[in-house]
Formats: C-alpha cells, structure tokens, sequence
C-alpha cells in the first residue's frame, strides 16, 4: 500500500475549522482538493507538503506515522500467522497506541481486519465481531486484498460460532477463486477447511485440507501451524479407525509438543491421544491422559469439562466405582449450569441416567438431548443417542416408534469421538 494522505489532510483542516476554499487557496483548486481528501486523487508530495504546511503539519513526520503504523501492521498479522502470541501482543498494544492516528489514514479497514484476526485466535469472539460489524458497514471501501481478507476471517468466525455449513461454503468460493493463490492469507484457508469438516464430522475431506496445511505450513517453516496441521491429521485418522496413523501423529506430536515447552498443544494432543487410546481399549492409559490434562485444564474452562466428561465415559468401561463417577458427574453439571455450555450438561446427565440404570434415560432422549443435538449442524453427533432409544422402544415391542427414529436420524453409520479441536 502507497501512503494516501487525503484523509490526513480532511482531518486537520476539519481540527482547525478551515474551508476547502481557505486551504487550497494559492495551492490547488477547491475541486482538486475534494478529490484529495476523499482519496479520488493521490496528492504528489509537493501539493501534499504546501497543504499540510498550511495547517502546521510536518509531511516528513506524517509520512514516518503512516510507514511505522504499516510496517506494525505487516509485523502483527505476521505474528498472528506464525501462532507468535508474545510477539502478536506487542505490536497488538502498539497498535492501541496509534488508535487515534489510524482513522485517518488508509490502514483504517486493514486495523479493524486484524484486530479481528486477532481476537478469533484468543477465542475473543465478542470483540472480533465488534470488528467485524466496523469492517462490514465499509465494505464498499476495501481493496482487493482487504476484501479477501474480510472473507477468510468472517469464515474463520462463523467456525468458531458453528456456522459450518456457511462458513464451508465461503471458503470453499474463496479458495476457487482464480486470484486467491496470488494473496498471502491463502496459506490459512486450507487449515481452516480441515477444521470446518472435522467439526462437520467429514474426515476423509478434512484430512485432504490438513495435509494441504501441512505441506503450506513446512514450506514457511511454520512450526507451530504444522502441529495443529497434525492435530487435524490425528483426530481425523482417529475418526476413520486409522488408528496406526493415528498413534504416529500424535507419538510425534507429543514428543515435539513437550520439547518446544508448549503447554497448550501438548495438553491438546495429549487429550486427543487419550481419545484414540479409548477407542483401542486401553483405558488405563486413556485414563491417565485425561486426568493430565484434568490436572492442567482451568476448573470450569470447557477443555476441563470436555475432558471429566471424556474420563467418564472410560471409567464406565472401566468399571469404576459408581459413586466416584458420580461425583465427577455432579461436578461437570454443576459447572456447565454455571457457565450456561449447555451441551455439556445434559451430556453429562445422559451418563448420571446411565448410572441409575433407570427407564427414565430414554424419556431424556427423546424430549430433551435429542431435540437439543438437532440444532447442531454435525448431524452424526446424535446417532448414537437416536440408535440408543430405538433398542429400547424395540425392546418394549414398540417397533414403529422404533422405526421411525430410526428412520429420521440414522444417516450414516459413524459416530463422532469427543475431540479438542
């Protein structure tokens, strides 16, 4: 981006109350001037410098301002990019600084695009449609690359609501587009992809894009963009009962995870490896991973209540103590009331129905576990509960009602494994 100093201009002659006519007197004609400031025209320097003199503006100074706010900006989308938080953070809090400068220069959109990018890394999803709503009311005044850059970080954002269907195929428009390789952000859309189907439960299409990621993230040597490449693999390897696959991603993930120190990704693998463990039947082990990251996880976070809920299902193959179970179940509805993750809470009394062995699980299912994964848009999250609750109405000799649930929910024959995505 060039520096475009027409806004600069509009401001301060705005600041000290002067006319178009006052200030292009003896300069440029009133005409040129409008067109100046509403960034029709690009004023060369010379033109620039007399405007700027006459409202007591230094252009050498103003010049420096707008190369230092786009070389921050370069730096900070960078970071985002490579996963650099510390570094993220730093040009994040210069930013802040130059927030009064910014409106009045031509990186305005480009601020509020990766201040969004930003808050979606941090889970911030409050502040990034804040963004969002600023860059969607001047949509008519981005450039080509900010356009696309309003594109993939609005996919991003509608995965993190799950939205997947829309954001699917969002991306899907955006990385067909015939331009879209000749932009940097086309390095985010395949990861982004992989995570959209993993949720949608489609691991044959997302493994296709984490691979895509992978090779894109080794290429720049994005290090920490590669292990979540990986973590894609993994849980989708995991998903398909790949499970050979599955055990060498994540061997490598844990190992590089714990050698680089960080805690997130290794916690991360670690409960996905747990996940992959359960399903070879090695519940000891599976155990011991979920109570690692029990130990790690924040009480009341969601990686802590997704991984009591997931300990819980191996303690009941396990055998374990009912009232032990219990209790954990108490906790996990008692936390998840708390802070309204509503899914997690009626998961967790479908094992405390479980527990009790009572006929009363299947009314649970029927009126209000079931209803609540119809909204979802992975629509395999609920076959397992739908096949549950037609065993039992065949059991009462109940075979149409049986059939229909059958019928309505039973769509494809696999069942999504809890992930940490």
């Amino acid at each position: 981006m060039t520096v475009e100093l027409g806004r600069t201009i509009k401001y301060y002659r705005i600041k000290h109350n002067m006319t178009q006519a006052e200030l292009a007197d003896g300069i440029c004609s009133i005409p040129h001037l409008s067109k100046i400031e509403n960034s029709i025209y690009n004023a060369n320097f010379g033109t620039a410098a007399l405007l700027l003199e006459r409202l007591g503006i230094n252009i050498e100074e103003e010049y420096a301002q707008h190369t230092e706010i786009k070389q921050t900006l370069d730096s900070f989308i960078e970071a985002i990019q490579f996963a650099d938080e510390e570094k993220a953070i730093e040009h994040y809090e210069l930013l802040l600084d130059k927030e009064t400068v910014i409106p009045r220069t031509n990186y305005r959109n480009t601020y509020h695009l990766y201040m969004m990018r930003y808050h979606l890394m941090n889970g911030n999803l409050n502040l990034a449609f804040k963004d969002w709503s600023i860059v969607d009311k001047n949509r008519s005044n981005l450039d080509t690359i900010e356009e696309r850059f309003a594109e993939l970080f609005y996919g991003i954002y509608l995965v993190e609501i799950g939205r997947l269907n829309e954001a699917k195929q969002l991306l899907l428009q955006l990385q067909n587009e015939e331009y879209a390789a000749n932009f940097l952000f086309v390095r985010e859309v395949a990861f982004i992809m992989s995570h959209c189907y993993t949720q949608l439960n489609e691991p044959e299409k997302a493994i296709i894009y984490a691979k895509e990621a992978l090779y894109i993230f080794k290429q720049e040597d994005n290090y920490l963009r590669i292990a979540q490449s990986q973590m894609l693999l993994g849980i989708n390897y995991t998903q398909l009962n790949m499970l050979e696959e599955s055990f060498r991603v994540f061997k490598v993930l844990l190992r590089n995870t714990r050698l680089i120190g960080h805690k997130p990704l290794f916690f991360q693998a670690t409960f996905n490896f747990g996940i992959l463990l359960k399903k070879q039947a090695e519940y000891e082990q599976s155990h011991e991973c979920f109570q690692q990251c029990t130990d790690y996880y924040k009480v009341g976070s969601k990686n802590y209540l997704y991984t009591r809920l997931a300990n819980v299902d191996v303690l009941f193959s396990m055998n374990a103590e009912t009232t032990f179970i219990r209790d954990i179940l108490d906790e996990i509805i008692e936390l998840s009331l708390h802070h309204a993750y509503e899914r997690i809470e009626l998961q967790a009394r479908y094992f405390l129905y479980r527990l009790d062995s009572s006929d009363q699980l299947y009314h649970f299912l029927e009126n209000e576990l079931l209803p609540h994964f119809e909204q979802l848009e992975d629509a395999t999250a609920f076959i397992p509960y739908a096949q549950e609750l037609a065993r039992w109405y065949q059991q009462n000799g109940q075979y149409e009602k049986a059939n229909e649930y059958l019928q309505k929910y039973i769509t494809k024959p696999q069942k999504r494994d809890l992930s940490m995505v």
